[in-house]
């Protein structure tokens, strides 16, 4: 069996590929730049997220794929489906990132970033500014909450919400056959998810199905609503959601994931076509969310599991649905 590492790698996992070498003697990982070009088209196994067809379309063993995170919508998914290539990913970054979503949600009802911009400016607000209460922060203790996507971040987000005594809501597109903790209701029907709710996460994966899945009509309905989205950008219509919050449709939103990324070697460009980064009632994070040196670390150590499970009995420990593709 030949293991190519097409991923960048650290001192962590270099560590950890010793131990597998030390475990299967019998496998080849490949994991010196010189060899990977060269022996790509022979692997039975790739490590990687951003595969282009054409790496692999000569790659008769190919039999399955793991990538180091989460998302899959980097890989020629059509293709790899037509071929039966399986693929594995890991969750490793999920707390994480819906750390991120509550820090967003507080953030903004807390006025974190407008109070901190004016008191360096040495403008004061609420009580020492002989302001009322209106002039200060609110809680979002007791408010109702809807989870959009109740994958291993939405449960995350569910449970990290009870601690503010939250009512929350998952929705889901299909039946949910285990019992899931930290949820209070469980729906169908997004409507009825975004009627009931004032905070909407979303952390749905981009796929054909979920591909615009916030339509503008849908955001229209959404008034007094804050959005959070750590999913993909492009999960929530891009226009849609620059016109719900310029009209002041939406309360306001917390937003990880964008439509519009810099390029190789930049580090600057606009996030989005539409100047959604000026308007007031947002909070901006650039996709960052699950990047951290802890999430880094889990989802290395659970990459190395699922290889480890895939040597041992021919299946990694988490594999994506090859029909529904998350």
């Amino acid at each position: 069996m030949k293991i190519v590492f097409y991923n960048r790698l650290n001192r962590l996992w270099l560590e950890n590929i010793e131990k597998l070498r030390t475990e299967f003697s019998e496998v080849d990982f490949v994991t010196d730049k010189e060899r990977i070009d060269n022996e790509i088209e022979e692997s039975d196994a790739i490590v990687g997220g951003e595969i282009v067809v054409e790496r692999i379309r000569n790659a008769g063993n190919l039999k399955i794929i793991f990538v180091p995170y989460a998302g899959v919508n980097a890989l020629p998914l059509d293709y790899l489906k037509k071929h039966d290539i399986r693929i594995s990913n890991v969750h490793g970054n999920a707390r994480y990132v819906a750390e991120r979503c509550i820090a967003m949600a507080l953030s903004f009802y807390g006025k974190i970033i407008e109070y901190h911009n004016d008191l360096k400016n040495s403008q004061w607000h609420g009580y020492y500014a002989k302001g009322t209460v209106s002039d200060s922060w609110e809680s979002i203790q007791g408010k109702t909450c809807a989870v959009i996507g109740m994958g291993e971040i939405g449960k995350y987000i569910a449970k990290f919400l009870k601690v503010f005594d939250c009512t929350v809501i998952g929705f889901k597109k299909r039946p949910v056959v285990e019992k899931l903790n930290y949820f209070d209701e469980i729906t169908l029907d997004l409507n009825e998810a975004l009627e009931k709710s004032e905070l909407i996460f979303v952390t749905l994966p981009l796929t054909e199905e979920t591909k615009g899945f916030f339509t503008a009509e849908i955001m229209e309905r959404m008034r007094g609503k804050f959005l959070v989205n750590v999913g993909r950008g492009e999960v929530v219509d891009e226009e849609g959601l620059y016109r719900s919050l310029k009209e002041g449709i939406l309360k306001g939103a917390g937003i990880d994931v964008w439509y519009r990324y810099p390029k190789q070697n930049e580090t600057v460009t606009d996030p989005s076509q539409f100047p959604i980064q000026e308007m007031p009632n947002t909070v901006l994070s650039p996709h960052l969310a699950g990047f951290t040196s802890q999430s880094a670390r889990q989802n290395i150590q659970q990459t190395i599991e699922n290889i480890r499970a895939y040597i041992q009995t021919g299946k990694a420990k988490f594999e994506v649905d090859p029909e529904l593709m998350y």
